[in-house]
């Protein structure tokens, strides 16, 4: 059973039927844990946070992934997200008197138009899984440790060329994600009619 970090590093030798592998494991698990923040965008992976802006930038809290509503505390209308040409455009066209739009750069939310005075944002985000490298379990591991594990082993290809099992282990880690992605729609839309909306990735 998979449970913690150490089971799944030993469930992934098992797997790959190798107990030479207790360097590179870690690092397959590593790349599994990147793969699953570019892929995976469940409830679970949503966060709430407040930042005070000094003076038009706002620093993105540390798992920041994804965006999905920011706003300035009180307010009424959720800033928008404009591309860094769009927001240059508006800040020379003066299209806004106070702010009403935000883009992203080096680590930081700037917003459109600068504001008068500091401002508190709220920001509702997708945040990074915790992981289980440094935190020994989490809420992923607990859920569908079978993502952890087929990803970890597909990310074992380019050392285990040879394992004609790895375009299985693939195919079952991608489905897997779109299953738990799919879920999560259904159960975030459950009884509300659903609104096309567009992604931006960050």
């Amino acid at each position: 059973m998979i449970t913690n970090y150490a089971t799944l590093q030993s469930a992934i030798a098992d797997y790959l039927n190798r107990q030479d592998l207790t360097a590179q494991i870690p690092m397959f698990i590593q790349f599994a844990e990147a793969d699953i923040n570019s892929r995976l965008r469940c409830r679970e992976m949503i966060k709430r946070a407040t930042a005070t802006s000094a003076a038009e930038f706002v620093g993105l809290p540390v798992d920041w992934l994804e965006g999905i509503n920011l706003q300035i505390v009180g307010g009424k209308s959720p800033l928008r997200y404009v591309t860094l040409d769009e927001a240059d455009r508006l800040k020379k066209a003066q299209v806004y008197t106070q702010v009403g739009a935000y883009s992203l750069m080096d680590g930081a939310i700037e917003l459109i138009p600068d504001p008068a005075n500091n401002v508190e944002i709220e920001m509702v985000y997708y945040g990074a899984v915790p992981s289980v490298i440094t935190s020994n379990t989490n809420w992923l591991l607990t859920k569908a440790p079978d993502v952890y594990l087929y990803g970890a082993l597909t990310h074992a290809a380019p050392f285990l060329l040879d394992d004609q099992r790895l375009p299985v282990f693939s195919s079952i880690y991608l489905q897997r994600v779109e299953t738990l992605n799919g879920e999560s729609q259904k159960s975030l839309h459950s009884g509300s009619p659903l609104v096309a909306k567009t992604r931006v990735n960050y």
